[in-house]
């Protein structure tokens, strides 16, 4: 379907502002390189409110009902979820008798660190295969989308946390209103979700792909829960997926903290709210395109990427990195080895099929360079050049 209404105001004020033209599902790894389906990414910017926003919105059921993400990968986001937990615990005053329900749970890396304190968890997860995951680990996960019929499922939570799905959902109000009918008087909902701000600072064009219909400021994200009632009182910037934002919300029984007054004028002060601000944004990916696939050009020996990310998919086919540029891609998960980046026609692997004459690592999983780059030192020793296509090219070599 065509969004033809912002989501946080309801305006019909919009203006296309970038247009990276068809692309397939980041996320629809295949078993064989064929062409997918691929649908338009184009954003809008809500003239009102200036949220940024998909145009063109996929099916649900095509994206996450088979997936291909598991969160606990990654040893980082292992030890934010933990440091989180710890914090929701002692500000939120939660006990034995205490219940928190993750939306979009994944494997229940948000509930794990729970669990073992002796909190009662659920978690709501679409995809199937991710589901197995969860419960096979112990986790109670309900497999489905958090709407209403879900509601009768779940007992009255203490906290509802939604982390990196807040921006996967297009009736977002249908679910921030049922997410407050599950909540007790006192409940908090917290909400994580990558920072528009650092997204336009730092360039990070490939965390833009069709999973994410919507890119979050503070203003638009207080403009949307100001606009159903309720009160966005806290929050906080942390360093997940390249820069994001936890936002605490409820129903009015806590007073708003001035800081969400003042990131709402840093916003304004880096021009956030002007359309030209997402123009510029878009020529400085085309400039950074040209750059990464100059360089590529004129290289002698075997080239592969590192990191099969969703936000792979997203440089890779913006920039038009195919199977000539790239031999594969290793990535750690199962999951997804021996599959194929959305068309692109290039094979995933495991680090051990990594060719004798590489001389390049593309290393597309940005956000994890330096920890990539520390565990495989090995590589640096065999002569190889990482290369990190973030705002700047930056190489790395012994």
């Amino acid at each position: 379907m065509i969004r033809d209404t912002c989501r946080a105001c309801n305006s019909i004020d919009l203006h296309t502002a970038i247009d990276f033209g068809r692309t397939p599902l980041a996320n629809s790894f295949m078993n064989h390189p064929v062409d997918l389906n691929d649908y338009s990414l184009s954003i809008n910017v809500c003239g009102d409110c200036y949220n940024l926003q998909l145009t063109d919105v996929v099916s649900p059921d095509e994206m996450f009902k088979d997936y291909r993400y598991v969160s606990s990968t990654a040893t980082s986001f292992r030890k934010h979820f933990e440091d989180a937990a710890v914090d929701y615990i002692s500000r939120f005053f939660l006990d034995e008798d205490s219940l928190v329900l993750d939306i979009g749970s994944n494997d229940g890396i948000a509930l794990v660190p729970f669990q073992e304190r002796g909190i009662r968890v659920v978690g709501v997860e679409p995809a199937k295969n991710i589901c197995d995951i969860a419960t096979g680990k112990g986790i109670p996960t309900i497999c489905g989308y958090f709407d209403e019929n879900i509601l009768q499922y779940i007992d009255k939570a203490d906290v509802v946390t939604a982390s990196n799905v807040f921006a996967h959902i297009d009736d977002i109000e249908s679910v921030t209103r049922n997410v407050f009918k599950i909540l007790k008087p006192g409940g908090c909902f917290i909400i994580e979700v990558q920072y528009l701000l650092r997204t336009l600072e730092d360039e990070t064009f490939d965390n833009i792909y069709h999973e994410h219909v919507n890119y979050w400021s503070v203003n638009s994200i207080v403009t949307f829960f100001d606009r159903l009632g309720y009160n966005v009182f806290d929050v906080e910037e942390i360093d997940t997926h390249g820069g994001s934002i936890r936002v605490f919300v409820d129903n009015g029984n806590r007073l708003r903290k001035w800081n969400v007054s003042d990131f709402r004028v840093t916003e304004l002060n880096a021009d956030m709210y002007s359309l030209d601000t997402y123009y510029k944004f878009y020529d400085k990916v085309m400039k950074r395109k040209t750059d990464l696939m100059d360089y590529l050009s004129n290289i002698d020996g075997t080239v592969i990427g590192y990191g099969a990310a969703a936000k792979a998919s997203t440089l890779m086919n913006v920039f038009g990195i195919d199977n000539n540029v790239l031999a594969m891609v290793i990535d750690d998960s199962v999951l997804k080895q021996n599959k194929y980046i959305p068309g692109t026609g290039v094979p995933i692997k495991p680090a051990s099929s990594i060719p004798d004459d590489t001389t390049h690592i593309v290393i597309l999983a940005w956000n994890f360079a330096d920890y990539i780059i520390k565990n495989n030192e090995d590589l640096l020793d065999r002569g190889i050049t990482f290369i990190v296509p973030g705002k700047e090219l930056r190489f790395v070599r012994k």
